[in-house]
């Protein structure tokens, strides 16, 4: 949770000087030491909901919710209408798979502190991972009455409404996104562009966040090509393929000189500033193509009767959020039985395990050596009849380049796949799978083999017959 209780005072020298020393290791991360100080705390008869508020966040920053739940629990009985112990109590029961505990004790946080930016916020966050987007807007709204700019507020409130396609409010709030994640806005000398028409100016458009981002944003400094000149600053990984897109005037390098430029705006900010807020103005069909110097064959991949199937199991290993994205690549064993089927991993960071795993099936091939970056990787999948990835920057590669895609979401997914859909506003070649339950990516795949098998083998009839059809008489 975000804010702690103030420093509960003694007159005692000691007492004091035990209670900074426990802040102090606290802030510096030394979670352990802190732990000692406030059970000698304790042991010295010094007791307050101060010193229990501290010593469970330590404990849970420990990853030891269970007596952090204790020390939350004790200090509501000394002080039962003590702001800010409930919610270190949410946080401990979140830690121990009780959501249900979790929500109640942000409700009654809340309930004593209706103006608790904390609470609201922990509390929508809570509902969005159920799926209870509505829910959560409620609670954001309730508070932005309190504090009407709270950048965390105001950045989670748009996420969640374009989770559920206001794009009007989503894409104003999303501009919150900077403060929120205490991040600064790129700047420049020239002037940051306001949605004003270019006229010829040129426009110097900065990526943010990941290579998803880019490859699914990029669309939008393509549309504003007819009005002005624009460039585009980006990630290294993506510079040789975007550079090759229609639309751009040039790409360059995070780390390279900017380009002349007039203005330059963020380029996840581009609907905003474009005013587009109908779902039909966000759809793109095929917007990038494979470049053709880097069109290296697949491997066994021009087989009559056999379906190329592209993969990838995981995302980045530093993703904010990378272990609710990546499923662990055994579960892909029942996926390579397909028959007429050819697969060809795309994930550059497999381990040494993984590797292992994917040497055991001889219809499976690892690209990771001859891939250098996404141009390489748009040209082998440019090659392939169908992607089957998690949410990562394949998925929307693949989607951008138009090809039949299968991605795999979470049960609670990103804000950019909508709810409860199978189809993406993004996308149009591509279809969503989605866990019935946090964690069950079992029935995922099940769904996907099904699938899988089915198309595979209408398309090896399909082949055969056309093989076996009579030629047509002269």
């Amino acid at each position: 949770m975000q804010d702690g209780i103030g420093n509960y005072s003694n007159a005692s020298t000691e007492i004091e000087a035990l209670q900074q020393q426990g802040l102090h290791f606290q802030k510096q991360g030394a979670h352990g030491s802190a732990v000692f100080v406030y059970q000698r705390l304790l042991a010295l008869g010094q007791d307050g909901p101060a010193i229990r508020y501290n010593l469970g966040s330590a404990l849970l920053q420990l990853q030891n919710p269970a007596e952090a739940l204790e020390q939350f629990e004790a200090g509501i009985q000394l002080c039962p209408k003590e702001s800010g112990l409930r919610l270190g109590l949410a946080n401990a029961h979140k830690l121990l798979g009780n959501p249900a505990a979790a929500e109640a004790a942000l409700e009654q946080e809340l309930d004593l502190c209706p103006e608790s930016i904390p609470a609201a916020v922990n509390l929508g966050w809570l509902l969005e991972e159920q799926n209870r987007v509505p829910e959560a807007l409620v609670q954001y709204r309730k508070a932005m009455y309190y504090q009407p700019n709270h950048p965390v507020l105001r950045w989670n409130h748009g996420l969640a409404c374009l989770m559920l396609g206001d794009y009007s409010r989503g894409w104003r709030d999303y501009e919150h996104r900077w403060a929120a994640r205490q991040k600064a806005k790129p700047t420049d000398a020239s002037p940051e562009w306001r949605g004003e028409p270019l006229r010829g100016r040129r426009l110097l458009l900065h990526s943010e966040q990941g290579f998803g981002d880019t490859l699914m944003f990029v669309r939008f400094a393509q549309m504003l090509s007819h009005t002005g000149e624009v460039h585009l600053q980006c990630q290294p990984q993506l510079k040789r393929l975007l550079s090759q897109q229609t639309g751009l005037a040039s790409v360059v390098g995070t780390s390279d000189p900017a380009p002349a430029h007039d203005v330059h705006a963020p380029l996840m900010s581009l609907p905003h500033l474009m005013g587009l807020n109908q779902e039909s103005e966000l759809s793109s069909p095929a917007y990038l193509k494979p470049v053709q110097r880097s069109m290296q064959p697949l491997p066994n991949g021009h087989r009559p009767g056999i379906q190329r199937v592209g993969f990838v199991w995981a995302s980045a290993p530093n993703s904010e959020i990378a272990d609710k994205k990546s499923i662990p690549l055994h579960q892909f064993r029942g996926l390579f039985d397909t028959p007429h089927c050819q697969f060809y991993a795309l994930h550059m960071n497999a381990k040494s395990s993984e590797v292992a795993e994917l040497q055991r099936h001889p219809n499976v091939h690892d690209l990771r050596e001859s891939i250098i970056d996404f141009e390489d990787t748009a040209g082998y999948l440019s090659q392939m009849d169908l992607v089957i990835t998690v949410d990562t920057a394949v998925a929307h590669l693949a989607g951008a380049l138009g090809k039949p895609t299968w991605t795999l979401l979470p049960n609670a997914a990103d804000w950019r796949w909508r709810m409860h859909r199978s189809d993406s506003p993004w996308y149009p070649s591509m279809r969503l799978f989605r866990q019935p339950s946090a964690g069950d990516w079992n029935r995922v795949l099940e769904e996907i083999s099904h699938c899988l098998f089915n198309q595979s083998a209408q398309l090896s009839t399909r082949k055969l017959a056309g093989q076996l059809q009579p030629a047509a008489a002269i």
